[in-house]
């Protein structure tokens, strides 16, 4: 498991897709991330934060469970950042928020449209709040379905792509956390780079704004694409 950063209080991995984060009651009999993180550091590991099985990117761990419920709670704080990069159906505006509630729960995400291409849109989302499944659901109610997507989304343009361009899954990612360091006080940033699977989508892309993508992020987002 590719680890992003680690220290004496915490350990961030980059979660694959179709992995689950912990145990469940229907899924006893699977492997799951916590596990073998755990036997690859040799520590025991506090949850923090979930990621779906179908997502990947940035996935914090405390090492003590103090340090694990200073970063939960600061996660909720204004000053946190849980943002991830998705691609949608359509052309979504520059800019909005989705105050849809989930589950009758408030739930509140901030989008920004990063590029358009192949009639689709990618997308920074911003969370506010942590519901399940709250990106999905509310790109879905605004006509802006993820692509790959199986639960909300479009069967339809979900089969155009997988057989056109091999899309793997949904296309979801975990791409950059901010919070407070449990000890420290100061603010970490951590970056999940694309995962592979999601790179290798793109690069069977045919107009992939390259230039403009390499620009906007700290890492080579379009690394491979020929």
């Amino acid at each position: 498991m590719e680890v992003l950063y680690r220290d004496e209080a915490l350990v961030v991995v980059s979660k694959p897709s179709g992995i689950l984060v912990h145990r469940t009651a229907m899924s006893r009999d699977q492997v799951f991330l916590l596990q073998q993180v755990r036997d690859q550091i040799n520590q025991i590991l506090y949850p923090i934060h979930r990621l779906d099985r179908p997502t990947s990117g940035a996935l914090v761990f405390g090492l003590s469970g103090d340090d694990a419920r200073l970063v939960h709670d600061d996660l909720k704080e204004p000053t946190s950042l849980k943002e991830y990069l998705v691609l949608v159906r359509g052309e979504t505006p520059e800019r909005w928020v989705s105050e849809r509630p989930v589950k009758g729960k408030e739930a509140r995400t901030e989008f920004e449209r990063v590029a358009t291409f192949s009639r689709c849109s990618l997308v920074e989302a911003r969370l506010q709040t942590g519901r399940r499944h709250q990106v999905r659901k509310q790109l879905a109610h605004a006509a802006h379905q993820v692509l790959g997507d199986t639960s909300y989304g479009k069967g339809k343009i979900n089969r155009f792509f997988r057989e056109t361009y091999q899309l793997p899954r949904l296309f979801l990612h975990a791409h950059r956390l901010r919070f407070t360091h449990p000890r420290s006080g100061e603010p970490l940033e951590i970056q999940a780079p694309l995962a592979p699977d999601l790179r290798a989508f793109l690069r069977r892309l045919p107009d992939v704004p390259r230039e403009l993508l390499q620009e906007r992020y700290g890492y080579d987002l379009t690394a491979g694409l020929a």
